[in-house]
């Protein structure tokens, strides 16, 4: 079955800097779904974080994605990576706007962009961070 292309987007991150998916044309793309009161979201940022710092390869880009639209407190949210000592990029989705154009129903929700620009596969919070990693590597060999 044919993989559906991966919606474009332009997203501002917490430093007012725009990240195009165009930007990571070629690269493997782990995005992130999450929100600051999910309580599955706070169980999965810390491992995400150390899986940010430690997968360090040059065709994978890691990115995350506030779901603002699902925020009680929008403006919360950089405050929150202050107090957590997260250090993954932060995406502000505009509103719901690219969490719908995902296909994304549910946070923590994991998309995995191929080199292609397909969306690989979606995974939310029951599936095993080893298996999204197994994953990665099945698209990288």
């Amino acid at each position: 079955m044919d993989k559906p292309q991966a919606p474009s987007f332009a997203l501002l991150d917490l430093e007012g800097r725009t990240h195009r998916l165009e930007h990571y044309a070629g690269q493997l793309i782990w995005l992130e779904f999450w929100v600051t009161w999910c309580s599955a979201c706070l169980d999965a940022l810390p491992r995400k974080e150390v899986l940010y710092r430690t997968m360090q390869h040059p065709k994978v880009t890691f990115l995350t994605i506030d779901v603002t639209g699902r925020e009680a407190s929008p403006d919360r949210i950089v405050a929150f990576m202050k107090q957590s000592s997260f250090t993954f990029p932060v995406l502000r989705d505009e509103g719901t706007k690219v969490t719908d154009a995902y296909g994304v129903t549910s946070v923590p929700t994991t998309v995995l962009i191929d080199q292609q620009g397909r969306i690989h596969g979606r995974y939310d919070e029951t599936v095993p961070l080893p298996r999204i990693i197994s994953e990665i590597g099945k698209l990288l060999s």
